[in-house]
């Protein structure tokens, strides 16, 4: 049996992967001309091992994450540098430094590598402070800022490039739990593995507590095959380890590498309490002006979608910018709900 290789060089490129490649771009055509720079060979492998190749399944979810980073505006966003990535994640949101991560450089390899010093966040407060949609949005933009930079290096290397995620549980406590938090964290990671497929080269977990097998017993069912097959949980050694893998001068100090900066941990985001002053203020109700449906169990409202949210806390708010003219439906979508319905309140401003 021959081991396919996950990141060959463009010469390696079988027939067979030139031919699926091919028929794909053939079929997704008219999706792939709303972005361009997305239209690379190894941007289109990805889809196809990430799918085992069967190109009538991927159709359907490539245009769902195409269509979903175009939204985003991700198709004119221009990415200069990864220090930029992490200066226009942070301007983002007032919220995004108190949501652990970014991207520390990348590796000898020209792998991007991703660190999250997730312990380091505070779900109670965290929840209160933004919308779900806002922390969706905030994820798949750096996740995509992260694939600008891997596609400029796969087109001066010509080689197939992933990301190195290292996640950081140090200070891990029972916080982290926190169940209706978890459960958006647990989207989240379903989420960015339907939009980025055979996006992770390795995950390094380190500093892991105690209870790392009940914690990941909780996580793993959301992780697809593929991914749980690349995460490497890191002994004591773990900073050896990184230097191996991804090259000392790449890893900021705090971490055990010689990268300079002001800050030990660089420019990563390390979380920490959100102030009271960014929480949502419940007096701001307007309860007057909006107005309120049901939405059955198992069934759609035509009203405005995109994420699957929590709103228990914080409620939905935002905007986006209309480019052309036209009749706009808003969905309001409960297909997921099994047996409970949900009222929702809402107020749509057009100015």
């Amino acid at each position: 049996m021959v081991v396919e290789n996950h990141y060959p060089h463009k010469t390696e490129l079988t027939s067979h992967q030139k031919d699926k490649i091919a028929e794909l771009r053939s079929k997704t055509k008219d999706i792939l001309a709303t972005y361009p720079e997305y239209d690379t060979d190894f941007s289109l492998l990805r889809w196809l091992m990430g799918w085992d190749y069967k190109i009538d399944v991927i159709i359907p979810k490539m245009r769902y994450a195409v269509e979903t980073l175009v939204n985003l505006g991700m198709n004119n966003h221009q990415t200069t540098s990864i220090e930029q990535i992490n200066k226009d994640i942070k301007k983002m949101s007032a919220v995004a430094e108190y949501f652990p991560g970014g991207i520390m450089g990348q590796s000898r390899r020209g792998d991007v590598v991703y660190m999250q010093a997730m312990a380091k966040a505070h779900p109670k407060t965290l929840v209160k402070a933004g919308p779900t949609s806002q922390l969706f949005q905030l994820c798949i933009s750096e996740t995509e800022m992260s694939f600008k930079i891997i596609r400029q290096t796969e087109e001066e290397t010509q080689r197939k490039m992933g990301v190195i995620i290292i996640m950081d549980l140090d200070g891990f406590n029972m916080d982290l739990l926190y169940t209706p938090t978890l459960k958006v964290y647990m989207s989240l990671l379903t989420m960015l593995q339907n939009i980025f497929p055979d996006f992770a080269r390795r995950i390094f977990i380190i500093n892991c507590p105690t209870m790392m097998s009940a914690v990941y017993a909780m996580i793993s069912p959301v992780l697809s095959s593929q991914t749980r097959e690349k995460v490497r949980f890191l002994d004591k050694d773990w900073k050896n380890h990184l230097i191996e893998e991804i090259g000392e001068e790449n890893i900021f100090m705090h971490w055990g590498g010689s990268k300079k900066h002001e800050h030990p941990h660089g420019d990563i985001r390390m979380g920490g309490k959100v102030p009271e002053t960014l929480w949502y203020n419940d007096s701001h109700k307007l309860e007057g002006d909006r107005t309120k449906i049901t939405v059955s169990a198992r069934s759609k409202s035509e009203v405005w979608p995109v994420f699957r949210c929590l709103t228990d806390f914080h409620p939905e708010i935002g905007s986006f910018k209309i480019e052309e003219t036209g009749e706009y439906n808003f969905i309001f979508d409960n297909s997921h709900g099994k047996i409970f319905g949900k009222d929702i309140k809402y107020k749509i401003v057009l100015e």
